[in-house]
């Protein structure tokens, strides 16, 4: 048995496994463009791959592997994230995800990685085994109040020329985090393509992309990205240059006189401590759904301390 990077065959293997756990109302086909979309992004064709755990050609494991650059507990660090980590029925309970993951970590650690980060939708008892700790992070349910009159604010379709303007404002919210990835442009624009990859591949009207900004002195001042589908309308990331999001909470109300449908439903979001744009009332907090779970790697540091807060970490970067 050995853990190898997957090729064409492996991976075909592999989303064939995983299709029907995965597909997200895709057809296969369209499954596997959504997947190796995402890694032909400039940012996917670096940092992204996926991994197995083959004995004579069978996929025994499976799983993502991300790498990032980030900040954790004030030092910066480099990252690799888990993702998508599955067992086929016919191999389970013989301790092979586990022996996936461990090399994996064992690899990063020896290639100078010092974090492990995943998400977990299975709770956090077995990745407690595996040294991981979790990170407390919530979500807030938003409504957007609706405003008299014409809008004040213009609000255009974001682009790619954006997103270096972008990373600097999520490198102002990342300033003395515990946790924070370097959101370069590159990374931005990834998490904004595997959304509209999703989108365009499924059904019609099944789901959709928005990304805006509002411009001051001909840049960016604030911006938004909102997917629409099956979990409802979910504000992915946002950023403003006021502290407050007031240019965010202005972008959702232009939103809204332009299509109330939409913005009229509940928003769910993740926003940093203290920014509550004035326009938007926050009706409830809960506990976001994937649990957050970081490892140290590196035998001579203990893995049972979580990183310090505050945990900074957008939907879209979800994996």
């Amino acid at each position: 048995m050995t853990v190898t990077v997957a090729d064409p065959a492996v991976h075909e293997q592999i989303l064939d496994l995983t299709y029907p756990l995965w597909g997200e109302g895709l057809t296969r086909q369209a499954y596997g463009s959504w997947n190796r979309g995402q890694m032909s992004t400039p940012w996917g064709r670096t940092h992204l791959e996926r991994v197995a755990l083959v004995d004579a050609g069978q996929v025994l494991s499976s799983a993502k592997r991300y790498y990032f650059d980030g900040l954790v507990s004030g030092v910066r660090e480099r990252v690799i994230g888990v993702g998508a980590v599955f067992t086929p029925p016919a191999s389970r309970g013989q301790g092979h995800a586990r022996v996936l993951i461990e090399e994996m970590l064992s690899q990063a650690a020896r290639a100078g990685v010092g974090w492990a980060l995943l998400f977990s939708e299975i709770g956090n008892a077995y990745y407690e085994q595996l040294g991981f700790v979790s990170l407390p992070r919530a979500m807030v349910t938003l409504m957007t109040r609706e405003k008299a009159g014409p809008p004040a604010t213009f609000v255009r379709t974001g682009e790619t020329a954006d997103l270096p303007f972008i990373a600097e404002l999520s490198s102002a919210y990342a300033h003395g985090a515990g946790v924070a990835l370097d959101r370069t442009a590159d990374l931005i624009g990834f998490g904004i393509a595997r959304r509209r990859l999703l989108a365009g591949l499924g059904p019609a009207g099944l789901r959709h992309l928005e990304f805006f900004v509002a411009e001051e002195g001909g840049r960016p001042a604030a911006y938004v990205v909102i997917s629409r589908g099956p979990s409802g309308v979910v504000l992915e990331e946002c950023g403003d240059r006021d502290p407050s999001g007031a240019r965010v909470g202005a972008i959702l109300q232009v939103l809204q006189a332009r299509d109330p449908s939409v913005l009229q439903q509940p928003i769910r979001a993740w926003l940093p401590a203290g920014f509550r744009p004035p326009q938007v009332l926050v009706v409830d907090e809960t506990p976001a759904g994937e649990i957050m779970m970081m490892r140290r790697l590196g035998a001579a540091v203990p893995t049972t301390a979580p990183p310090a807060p505050p945990v900074i970490y957008w939907q879209t970067d979800v994996f």
